[in-house]
Order: C-alpha cells, then sequence, then structure tokens
C-alpha cells in the first residue's frame, strides 16, 4: 500500500492550491494518510488529490479545510476516515461516486459541512441512506444530477 505522506500539508493556513505535480511523488498513492491537509483553512483546489485509485481518505485528512466548495470522492474509496471532513464549512456539494457505500470510520465524518447535499450513484441512494453511520446523512443524500 503506498501512502501520501501524514501531515504533508498539515496546517498550511495559507495554502489555497494542491495539484497533483505539487505532491511531487514518485508513486501514485492508495491511501490519502491521515492529518494530510487538516487544518488548510484557505485551501480550495484539491487537483488530483482525491483521484481513481485511492482506496482510503485517513482520519481528518481534509478536517477544517473551510474554503473547501466542493469535493469529489472516487469510485475507488472504500474507507472514510474518522472525521475526514469535519467542520469543512464552505462546502456545497459532496460527490461519492461509488456505487457500495464507502465504510465510515465513525458518524461524524461530513458533520459541519454545511448541510451540503451529499450526491451518490442513482442506483445507490437508498443504499446509501441506510447504510451503517451513513444514515445519519439521509436527508443530505441525493442521486448525482444529470449533467
Amino acid at each position: 500500500t503506498k501512502y501520501l505522506n501524514a501531515n504533508l500539508f498539515y496546517n498550511k493556513t495559507t495554502l489555497q492550491e494542491i495539484h497533483l505535480d505539487t505532491l511531487n511523488q514518485p508513486y501514485l498513492a492508495s491511501i490519502v494518510n491521515n492529518y494530510l491537509c487538516y487544518g488548510c483553512t484557505a485551501l480550495t483546489v484539491v487537483d488530483g488529490v482525491l483521484f481513481e485509485g485511492i482506496t482510503k481518505i485517513g482520519q481528518r485528512a481534509f478536517s477544517h479545510c473551510r474554503s473547501l466548495s466542493s469535493v469529489t470522492i472516487p469510485s475507488t474509496v472504500t474507507s472514510i476516515g474518522t472525521v475526514a471532513f469535519y467542520g469543512c464549512t464552505g462546502l456545497t456539494s459532496i460527490t461519492i461516486e461509488a456505487t457500495t457505500p464507502p465504510t465510515l470510520e465513525d458518524s461524524y465524518a461530513f458533520n459541519n459541512t454545511n448541510d451540503c447535499p451529499i450526491y451518490v450513484p442513482q442506483e445507490s441512494v437508498n443504499q446509501y441512506k441506510s447504510a451503517n453511520r451513513w444514515s445519519s446523512y439521509a436527508s443530505r443524500i441525493q442521486a448525482i444530477p444529470n449533467s
């Protein structure tokens, strides 16, 4: 398993954008590690960080990234860590592309995220709404809008 370095951008409060080439990684990671972008309050773009192939988003990986306005979690993610997106108060949408709901390590992964919609594949809406720990977000879960 390959990881993006833990704490790589921890508390970089002036950091506004991360692009995959910023990471300067010799490989593509399969896990976004714990605290990767924790407290990056000015962060608005995470281009390429949550790419297809990531299987896990670690605990507090994006907690308190208050300037993020949207996030798309690729279909390959099977696990989302404790309070991974907690306190991302600027979010206006969360899109999860996986048809099977990823395991949530706690019921707070998406708390304090502006009560924004959580978009999931149309065929999976009911599965998400009833899945363990996802049910606390049932009122926010909707089908991904047609483009």
